[in-house]
């Protein structure tokens, strides 16, 4: 090769990865599976990360130290729980330091898990489930809690014509979050909803987080599966009051894992990934 071009070659690499270093750091180089099981959802409290694997296991990550200090089992653990997303809410039990949590099910029943956290565990205190008007259950793959201002989303998508078009239909339906009061399962129904809009694109749903009025939606798969129409790595965003998408961030070059979930720490987006794993600190402005 000549060696103009091999300069040219290295300053354009030099470049990429002096770029990549400014949109995304990695923070914590925690792998994502464990006990063989993939990496799935993320909630952060004060200083601690609570990392999830399928089926219900949770390690304890202190983000100060960087160290593992915990872990322990979900309440609704189970072999199909695949913990798609992790979030708190915004009312605390009477005998925890820490919010409600909120876990998305996705598979096989869709359902919302309601967890109470304390020292030695986790207690299953509801389960909220969304049905259609024909008494069937909703697909609802995420579940995102707006701890802000009380309200509860559940994300569906038809991905009918992904092979043919490449349209893919999401539908971000809005329910006021319900109270523990109102008993340990909650039925929503389509009465029950606030609002209801779509959303377009291709990439498969993973976590999700809301913050200042924006839904963000992490989306994609790891790079072994680029083959696939739905596996393009992004952050999608989206306004809540708009109620439409604005922007996509592109994470193809932050990392070859799959992006499971994220969450917001001191003012920074932190993503969590999948496989040989990583949480990077992102740059959501990009």
């Amino acid at each position: 090769m000549h060696s103009k071009i091999k300069i040219e070659i290295f300053v354009i690499t030099l470049l990429l990865f002096s770029y990549l270093r400014i949109t995304a750091q990695l923070r914590y180089p925690i792998v994502g599976q464990y006990m063989k099981q993939s990496a799935q959802g993320m909630a952060i409290w004060d200083n601690k990360a609570y990392l999830f694997n399928h089926g219900g296991h949770c390690r304890v990550l202190n983000l100060k130290s960087g160290k593992i200090e915990n872990d322990f089992i979900l309440g609704s653990a189970a072999p199909y729980n695949h913990v798609n997303n992790a979030c708190f809410g915004m009312k605390r039990p009477h005998n925890s330091d820490r919010p409600y949590l909120y876990i998305s099910e996705c598979k096989p029943r869709r359902r919302c898990f309601v967890e109470c956290l304390n020292d030695s565990g986790s207690v299953l205190v509801q389960t909220i489930e969304a049905r259609k008007n024909n008494g069937k259950e909703e697909g609802v793959l995420t579940w995102v809690v707006d701890s802000e201002n009380g309200y509860l989303y559940a994300i569906t998508r038809n991905g009918k014509n992904l092979n043919t078009t490449g349209v893919v239909h999401n539908y971000i339906s809005k329910y006021q979050l319900p109270k523990m009061k109102e008993g340990e399962i909650v039925r929503l129904c389509p009465n029950d909803r606030l609002e209801l809009f779509e959303v377009q694109f291709p990439n498969i749903l993973q976590g999700a987080k809301i913050m200042n009025g924006l839904l963000y939606i992490v989306t994609g798969l790891q790079e072994t599966a680029r083959e696939r129409k739905d596996s393009k790595r992004a952050i999608q965003v989206i306004d809540l009051k708009q109620r439409k998408l604005i922007k996509t961030i592109d994470l193809t070059y932050v990392t070859t894992n799959e992006p499971e979930d994220i969450d917001f720490y001191n003012g920074k987006c932190l993503l969590y990934c999948g496989q040989n794993g990583g949480i990077y600190e992102v740059d959501l402005n990009k």
